[in-house]
């Protein structure tokens, strides 16, 4: 088969987590024999590109996965992320699709090129969307509002201009963009989760039903097993891996610690300072240069076998509904235990005293003898690292890269053969 994977944005300047699942997916199918593309949207790239029908765009190679970027020659900043659809990219999508002869369209993220499923759907071509966020339902994409609260559903776009969005061109824009995102649902021929949590979003909220249930895969290359063994003497460290972000939720794991204070554990903060120095301003205060806190800055994928070898433990206190963080599931498959918020898809992968432990957000300093505080988690673990041992001999490897594979191969062709006949 042909397929074509199309994403927000892609490598070598995007590098998160959605990014990561293309790069896997596309690189595992190509050694199954599928040939393989990727389109996407150049954010902050400009050089090498080139004018076709109104758009820009370029060619070139990421691992040997090849893509094509494309961007508008104008773009509308408040705009070119925020709307569903956007004609002014239609003539260059359909001259790609026409090109190419791709199988199968697998839409990975619509942000910026949801124009593609359009120009897909006119040409018959089978689409695949798999669910990464809630940006569909929600224009943030995090499901928070503008005061830092769980936003509980969009109500057709009345929540957004409540709580985000605020005067008459909004209101008009919110009100077309949930057009679009029920227009969009009707040209996918099939709609995959990783999730429960996910598949329970779109599904109660009626934007579309019998959602697939595909795990996310990992690669198992380079993958070390931690094979320590704690005793009570034992320094544990605590290692946090992702954007430094408010939504993420280090603070939270910061705040805990220094109430605690405990003398046998340390924290590395793993992540790019310079994404939001504001809040990392607000850390650096929470952390008052504690000898245990280290922010140990940005790190690449290569590096991250590495880093789990100087972790015992990792945490992911998210404040937003979380999918299924692939940090999360590299660390299930390094054997090692995780600190999580009981949010979202999070507790489909740790179970709370099996595999791990999760915390109740909001409990980080109010309830001292609540066992979901996560203040009370960091004392447990200090006053017995013992408990660790138990917790790693519990953990189940997550699914490898070529079982999610196998699953998608299967439902490309039975897609395929619908389109078919």
């Amino acid at each position: 088969m042909k397929i074509l994977f199309a994403v927000h944005q892609f490598f070598p300047n995007h590098y998160t987590g959605t990014e990561r699942l293309v790069l896997n997916l596309g690189k595992q199918m190509q050694k199954m024999g599928h040939r393989v593309k990727v389109i996407t949207y150049a954010i902050t790239e400009t050089e090498g590109f080139t004018e076709k029908n109104g758009a820009l765009f370029r060619k070139y190679s990421y691992q040997g996965v090849p893509v094509i970027a494309v961007r508008h020659k104008i773009a509308n900043p408040s705009l070119v992320s925020f709307s569903i659809f956007d004609t002014s990219l239609s003539g260059i999508m359909d001259e790609i699709l026409s090109e190419e002869q791709f199988d199968i369209l697998h839409v990975c993220h619509p942000m910026r090129i949801g124009e593609i499923i359009k120009s897909a759907h006119t040409k018959g071509i089978p689409i695949i969307l798999t669910l990464t966020d809630f940006w569909l339902i929600c224009p943030r994409g995090i499901a928070i509002t503008q005061n830092g609260v769980l936003c509980e559903g969009s109500d057709d776009g009345k929540n957004c201009l409540k709580e985000c969005y605020s005067g008459d061109f909004w209101k008009n824009k919110i009100v077309e963009r949930f057009q679009q995102t029920t227009e969009l649902f009707n040209y996918i021929s099939c709609v995959v989760s990783a999730t429960r949590f996910m598949k329970m979003m779109f599904e109660n909220r009626n934007f579309y039903q019998d959602i697939h249930l595909i795990r996310f895969g990992k690669d198992f290359k380079n993958i070390q097993k931690n094979n320590k063994n704690y005793s009570r003497d034992s320094i544990v460290t605590i290692g946090y891996l992702s954007s430094l972000n408010p939504h993420k939720g280090a603070h939270l794991l910061l705040e805990a610690f220094m109430q605690v204070n405990p003398q046998n554990m340390r924290i590395k903060v793993y992540g790019d300072t310079l994404s939001d120095p504001e809040y990392f301003t607000i850390l650096k205060k929470i952390s008052r240069g504690h000898p245990h806190i280290e922010f140990c800055g940005k790190y690449a994928y290569e590096e991250m076998s590495q880093i789990f070898e100087k972790i015992d433990i990792i945490a992911v206190p998210s404040i937003w509904w979380e999918n299924s963080p692939l940090v999360l599931l590299r660390a299930m498959a390094h054997k090692v235990p995780a600190i999580v918020s009981d949010l979202g898809g999070l507790t489909e992968i740790v179970k709370d005293g099996v595999n791990g432990f999760t915390f109740a957000v909001g409990y980080t300093d109010s309830l001292a003898d609540n066992s979901k505080n996560i203040s009370e988690i960091i004392r447990k673990i200090s006053e017995n690292p013992e408990i660790l041992n138990d917790l790693k001999a519990n953990i189940q490897s997550p699914p490898r890269i070529e079982e999610e594979a196998f699953e998608y191969e299967i439902l490309f062709r039975t897609q395929l053969h619908k389109t078919l006949d």
